[in-house]
């Protein structure tokens, strides 16, 4: 499928080229419950967020969802399996497959092997004198009675 198809996901990339593999199979399970296992394969730059460059992500994620068409069929489901539910008989399939890439992408993007473009411990601001700060409680020693020490 074409990658400029993905909207949401395209939101922040820094282009639109390129495509998405997609492997996917419809499968009924043992329980007779309608089961999308496959993978989905794609490359999108995104802006690196150490040295502010462009990056190729990778995202190679696995896709295993139940899709039900009411949500009482989910008591027949464990914890750990994952469901759509849809309405009206209709499947978006092209917005499930948008939303396993979006939960797919790193939390932050960035080059393996690259260095931040401006030091995190050092400031621009490192050379510039340090103004003293006055006490606000200054004022205070002046009401102080001399015989109260």
């Amino acid at each position: 499928m074409p990658l400029r198809r993905f909207a949401r996901l395209l939101e922040g990339a820094l282009g639109s080229e390129g495509e998405v593999a997609v492997d996917c199979r419809f499968v009924r399970d043992a329980r007779g419950l309608p089961h999308l296992t496959g993978n989905l394969r794609t490359t999108l730059r995104l802006s690196c967020q150490r040295c502010l460059e462009p990056a190729d992500v990778v995202i190679d994620t696995a896709v295993d969802v139940f899709l039900l068409a009411d949500e009482a069929y989910a008591e027949r489901l464990s914890e750990e399996e994952d469901y759509v539910v849809f309405e009206d008989g209709q499947l978006d399939l092209p917005g499930l497959l948008e939303d396993e890439l979006i939960l797919a992408l790193p939390l932050v993007a960035r080059h393996e092997d690259c260095e931040p473009q401006v030091a995190l411990n050092e400031s621009p601001l490192d050379d510039a004198p340090v103004a003293k700060k006055e006490n606000p409680f200054q004022v205070l020693a002046s009401l102080k009675r001399p015989d109260a020490e």
